[in-house]
């Protein structure tokens, strides 16, 4: 999944959805431009679990593998907790709630993209994680529906923060 470089309006995708509560709100504008850095992973069905192994972008691997059982209740704690492994969490939970899927092994071996340094890296995960249930377990899913599930994954995280 390749990232993206806000060169301004930083979080206006998210923040945007307040105008529905105070139309007083001014909309907002965001300039956004692609990048070749990205994060690779390659994937595979799991039946109960999400699995997943991280790299880092200085090569290394992240010290432990996230391992979740496949139910909502875990997912959604895990997702609204924070954190590194928040927003695989919060996909998943949207795609086990939606579809009754299994899980997926995600071996992340490679990240080029910044992480925390505003290319969206959480976004850019979030999306990895929706193509591959979308893919893996045939859901037949558009671009764009992959896309919203990404962002109600993401929101998971959010919807607390």
């Amino acid at each position: 999944m390749p990232g993206r470089l806000c060169l301004f309006g930083e979080h206006s995708d998210w923040a945007g959805e307040y105008r529905q509560i105070n139309p007083q709100i001014e909309k907002g504008h965001t300039l956004i431009v692609g990048t070749n850095q990205g994060i690779y992973a390659d994937v595979k069905p799991h039946a109960t679990e999400l699995i997943v192994h991280a790299s880092l972008n200085d090569g290394k691997k992240h010290d432990k593998p996230l391992r979740l059982p496949m139910e909502f209740h875990i997912l959604q704690r895990i997702a609204q907790q924070g954190g590194f492994f928040s927003y695989a969490a919060g996909t998943a939970y949207q795609f086990l709630t939606r579809y009754g899927v299994g899980g997926l092994e995600i071996d992340n071996y490679l990240t080029d993209l910044p992480i925390q340094k505003g290319l969206s890296s959480s976004a850019a995960f979030c999306v990895l994680i929706a193509r591959a249930f979308n893919h893996l377990y045939n859901l037949k899913m558009t671009i764009r529906e992959e896309m919203e599930m990404a962002d109600l994954g993401y929101s998971v995280h959010t919807s607390l923060c």
